[in-house]
């Protein structure tokens, strides 16, 4: 949203300041965005400033307020609540040397306040002076005459800039839910850290220390540890031997030079990962794909249960059935036992990054249950435990007939039968 002219906001001061002379100032709500201030007169009046750098408006609202205060306050509010709350606004204007500032005057008997709102694009900014203090939303800019403007758009009316603000609140998303938003703010972040990394890549080919260790070596072969060059001392240790700085030095010299190609490799990987992500676009992940059903793809028999969360939990009908859904199920799938008790198991097959409730978790283990235990011995509030591990951590024993397996990582769920 554009905003507002210093033609608009003439218009919209000439509109608003007799509505609200001698109106009494009785709410500061503030959030990130910027002020909404409560003057009560006949009714209560709502003026929002809208503090967004490129766009500042200054909008005022009858009784409902469109502005959500935010979890933390400003200075600005804090100073506002004590030096203007309860004082009455007595002067409204427009500072034309300067464009688009508003000045809005406050006062009783006892005490007086001054509010600065700069509504200027880049400089928008509330200014709160009181007692011979001032203190500002943001760091005040020092201000110039207002340039003058050649063809002027066409004003908008109060009720169009009002409709067009209050659309854009309702259509706008918050950014730390916006994918989109989240995506550009992380590639940007991307960019930063792999252009920081060339920059120190290319600081690494293109020096020449390599050459000085070098030359550090060749001195030393011929001319010893005496009158060492000055630029040459720091690549020598004199508690070390002669024969060790000469091989130190021309060490070092071969380990910088190799350092080189190796980073010359990676100038150029690094280069490519720059251009294509430049180059990236936003793309929405793929919506997951329906669960596969385990039975038909393990060819097994058995029975199925739907649980609310769309997954579903299966029980094989023999040992030759769970084996075959077992080697079937993803490593993150659930598998379900009566412990302690030769029977039935169970899967519960989800996506991978899928929650499965507690309540599901019983309902399936009391299903397990149910299918282990013939009907006669169970009852009603019978204390029951039931094993469950993903089945990554479930391995079939090879050779046996019987279907067992072994299993480690596991939890135990113990609870009371609630029904047969």
């Amino acid at each position: 949203m554009k905003a507002l002219t210093q033609q608009e906001l003439q218009q919209f001061v000439s509109y608003f300041a007799p509505i609200l002379d001698g109106a009494q100032l009785q709410d500061v709500l503030v959030n990130d965005r910027g002020l909404a201030l409560g003057f009560r007169k006949d009714v209560h009046y709502w003026m929002i400033l809208d503090l967004v750098p490129n766009n500042p408006l200054m909008l005022i609202f009858e009784e409902e307020c469109p502005f959500k205060k935010g979890p933390k306050t400003k200075p600005v509010s804090l100073f506002m609540n004590s030096h203007a709350r309860n004082l009455y606004l007595t002067s409204m204007t427009v500072v034309e040397e300067f464009g688009r500032v508003v000045r809005l005057i406050l006062k009783n008997s006892l005490m007086e306040c001054e509010i600065e709102i700069r509504l200027i694009p880049k400089q928008c900014n509330v200014i709160v002076k009181a007692h011979g203090k001032q203190v500002a939303w943001d760091r005040p800019l020092e201000l110039t005459a207002a340039p003058v403007v050649e063809n002027p758009p066409p004003p908008r009316t109060l009720e169009e800039i009002h409709e067009e603000w209050l659309n854009e609140q309702t259509s706008v998303k918050k950014p730390s839910l916006d994918p989109v938003a989240q995506w550009e703010k992380q590639k940007k972040k991307d960019l930063e850290k792999k252009n920081k990394a060339l920059s120190e890549i290319q600081k690494q080919i293109e020096s020449d220390k390599h050459d000085l260790w070098y030359e550090a070596g060749q001195f030393l072969k011929t001319h010893g540890t005496l009158q060492v060059p000055e630029h040459l001392r720091s690549c020598i240790n004199f508690q070390e031997s002669l024969s060790w700085n000469i091989e130190n030095s021309f060490s070092k010299a071969k380990q910088l030079v190799g350092k080189k190609e190796g980073a010359r490799e990676r100038l150029i990987e690094l280069q490519e990962e720059i251009a294509r992500l430049e180059k990236s676009r936003y793309q929405e992940k793929p919506t997951k794909t329906a669960l596969v059903d385990l039975m038909q793809k393990a060819e097994a028999r058995g029975r199925k249960l739907h649980l609310d969360s769309g997954a579903l939990a299966y029980c094989g009908k023999s040992a030759a059935d769970n084996l075959a859904l077992l080697r079937q199920a993803k490593a993150w799938d659930y598998w379900l036992h009566l412990r302690d008790y030769p029977g039935a198991h169970a899967i519960i097959h989800r996506q991978r990054d899928q929650l499965i409730s507690p309540g599901e978790i019983q309902e399936v283990a009391e299903w397990v249950a149910k299918e282990s235990l013939s009907s006669k011995s169970l009852m009603v509030g019978q204390k029951v435990a039931v094993v469950i591990v993903e089945c990554r951590f479930v391995r079939p024993i090879k050779g046996d007939k019987l279907g067992r397996v072994t299993y480690h990582s596991e939890k135990t769920l113990s609870f009371t039968l609630r029904h047969s």
